[in-house]
């Protein structure tokens, strides 16, 4: 009677247990829960050498109510643009959903939220759904801030790893890629070193470069000298005021002066 009363209790125990889990699994999800500013990156997939690689990076603001705004830069085969964002979004109750630029772009994506915190999503996956060529643009979004924030200088401070990395169709380039660290002092200067692969040579390096930070969270990275990297970013996961990662893409690819596009992350030490 006794074993039989103990198993009864376990199979009671793991019942709630699962009805515990189900109902973790079975949140429901709202526009409330895409609320306060995101930085963002996407980029063109494609294998047609006739087509011009793109990526954007950016910042968006959701209300919670449908609303989105930001700003962004682009580049298109050396072509750099920048400009404001604004249109609509909704999410479905399972966290998928859309996301329509109605100025800046006439983009349409579908959305996936992800890691979910205090009923708010921390990240995003992209994926255009509107561009009918044979390409595919995606990236993803992760949150600055749930509250109204003013990003300065300061905002970014302390050691950061960094990894790059080009996408190209065009044959006659060179593959390379690079990781290494930033080191921001807050008030606008940065010391970098660097590891870099390109055309299968191994390059290693260090330089000055000078950065800015905009009220939104985007900004640059430009060299101290004449020639280098001239970056645009935007800033991610911010606590306390500090940027604990950015998203970015170089905006001067002419260098290699081919059809490509340069993005990667950098993350605090």
């Amino acid at each position: 009677m006794h074993k039989f009363s103990r198993r009864l209790l376990r199979i009671g125990v793991l019942t709630v247990t699962i009805a515990l889990a189900w109902s973790a699994q079975a949140a429901t999800f709202t526009q409330a829960t895409l609320k306060g500013s995101y930085g963002f990156l996407t980029n063109l997939w494609t294998a047609s050498a006739s087509t011009s690689q793109f990526a954007m990076v950016g910042a968006l603001t959701f209300d919670g109510a449908g609303n989105v705004t930001g700003s962004f830069t682009s580049i298109t085969w050396d072509t750099v643009s920048t400009g404001t964002l604004g249109g609509t979004y909704t999410v479905n109750s399972n966290g998928t959903g859309s996301m329509h630029f109605t100025t800046g772009s006439k983009a349409l994506f579908s959305i996936a939220l992800n890691s979910i915190v205090g009923g708010v999503a921390e990240g995003m996956q992209l994926l255009q759904t509107n561009d009918k060529k044979n390409e595919i643009i995606s990236g993803t979004a992760v949150l600055q801030s749930t509250t109204t924030q003013t990003y300065s200088l300061a905002s970014l401070k302390g050691s950061f790893t960094f990894q790059y990395n080009p996408r190209t169709v065009d044959a006659s380039q060179s593959e390379d890629g690079g990781i290494g660290i930033f080191t921001f002092d807050g008030k606008g200067n940065v010391r970098s070193s660097q590891t870099i692969v390109y055309g299968g040579t191994i390059f290693k390096g260090s330089g000055p470069f000078l950065y800015t930070v905009n009220p939104d969270g985007t900004g640059t990275i430009e060299p101290s000298g004449v020639t280098g990297p001239h970056i645009a970013f935007a800033l991610n996961s911010v606590t306390a005021g500090q940027a604990e990662g950015l998203q970015f893409l170089d905006t001067n690819t002419s260098d290699g002066a081919g059809n490509m596009v340069i993005t990667g992350t950098l993350l605090k030490q």
